[in-house]
């Protein structure tokens, strides 16, 4: 069977809609009714409460798997499973669905494509219960061809305007749809006209809301916090910082309890939990790095909030890349108002970042060459200045690579 390459998988290929791949998956003979179903959606976040709730089912003794997008340096790492998951697994079901949608003229998005064969390897392996984070919006998003017991919103905030609307009213519209009648969806701290929405959406469709700062808190300890819910939890902690991860993590447990889960020891999971590009703290030769993936206004909000705890009297500089369907002269004025220091690094992005001279302004400098980037971490060094790599997955990626030896340029 021939290989794959995954280097060259897009998500920047979007179809909305769900006939194609309820058609396709019905070919298959439906391997996502071969288990139960979690749905996390959500703005930003959602990787996070993804992460936490397959650590703390995998504890309780539930055969769970999980599902992921992006990924920061591989397409494995959208995958979570009880056991190895080889390359080749995944890219021999990846090849086989690709002939078949081919042969059954089922022309689906990349992101269709690997969806379904993620379905296809959770059913293979046994999985009892899969958390699917869901791609973009919720309505129809492929994943939104389950029908979970559970589902939950983590934030939101205006981000994919192109295919949820400009308005908060119109995104939540959007994200609302992955709840399910007499099912509990979780929600977050959400602004309040997006909590309206969701309240009159759920009244005509019957969905049993848990909402925090309602049914469940968070109660801001010395170090650490403590969670209040049908359990008190004190002295909690999480493994990726910033408060906006309590809330994250505070969703998981909710979940479990309105599940009927047992909880166990919550308190090491939620340290242990970790994943890549959310509040990354690297040393290098005398220079903190943070790597951070804070693609919208609403995660620079919460990025900036935990700099300012972690940091506070540091300088900060930011290296920085947009997406052109961003909102990214919001994010420029944001950033020119928290960060001391601004360096744009005009990575391509398949076409999709801003280039060179897109980007311009007093006080903006450009990450070019590998040589502006080492002089960079030259002046940071003497200045004492804290580098945070942020903006997009991509820049966040060749940062990443580059202190492994292999990026930026």
């Amino acid at each position: 069977m021939k290989k794959y390459d995954f280097s060259q998988y897009s998500d920047g290929i979007i179809k909305p809609g769900l006939n194609r791949i309820e058609i396709f998956l019905r070919k298959l003979g439906n391997p996502q009714k071969r288990f139960s179903t979690i749905i996390v959606g959500g703005t930003n976040g959602k990787g996070s409460t993804v992460s936490y709730l397959y650590r703390l089912l995998s504890a309780s003794g539930v055969r769970v798997g999980a599902y992921l997008s992006p990924h920061l340096l591989h397409i494995k790492e959208r995958i979570k499973v009880p056991e190895r998951v080889e390359d080749k697994d995944i890219e021999d079901v990846f090849v086989e669905l690709e002939k078949k949608s081919h042969r059954w003229s089922i022309d689906l998005s990349p992101f269709e494509l690997f969806t379904a064969a993620v379905f296809v390897i959770f059913q293979n392996m046994g999985v009892d219960l899969a958390i699917l984070e869901v791609g973009m919006g919720g309505r129809w998003d492929a994943t939104n061809v389950t029908n979970p017991m559970a589902s939950l919103v983590v934030s939101l905030g205006i981000d994919h305007t192109k295919y949820l609307g400009r308005t908060i009213e119109a995104i939540a519209h959007e994200k609302f749809f992955i709840a399910r009648s007499g099912k509990p969806m979780m929600i977050g701290l959400l602004p309040l006209p997006a909590l309206r929405v969701f309240r009159e959406l759920g009244t005509d469709q019957g969905v049993l809301f848990d909402e925090y700062g309602k049914d469940f808190v968070i109660i801001p300890e010395a170090e650490g916090f403590c969670y209040a819910g049908n359990a008190i939890i004190p002295h909690l902690k999480t493994g990726m910082e910033g408060r906006h991860q309590w809330i994250n993590a505070t969703l998981a447990i909710r979940t479990l309890e309105l599940l009927g889960m047992p909880l166990g020891d919550v308190t090491p999971i939620l340290r242990e939990t970790q994943l890549p590009g959310r509040f990354q703290v690297e040393e290098f030769e005398g220079v903190t790095l943070v790597l951070d993936v804070a693609h919208n206004p609403l995660a620079l909000e919460a990025l900036t909030e935990t700099l300012r705890r972690r940091f506070p009297e540091k300088p900060i500089w930011a290296v920085f890349q947009f997406l052109r369907d961003k909102p990214h002269r919001e994010m420029l004025t944001f950033l020119r108002r928290e960060f001391r220091g601004l360096f744009h690094a005009p990575l391509d992005l398949e076409g999709r970042g801003l280039k060179d001279g897109e980007i311009t302004g007093e006080g903006i400098n450009n990450i070019k060459t590998k040589r502006d980037w080492l002089f960079l971490l030259e002046r940071a060094q003497k200045k004492g200045a804290v580098i945070v790599a942020t903006g997009c997955f991509g820049v966040v990626r060749e940062v990443h690579k580059w202190l492994h030896g292999n990026g930026l340029y």
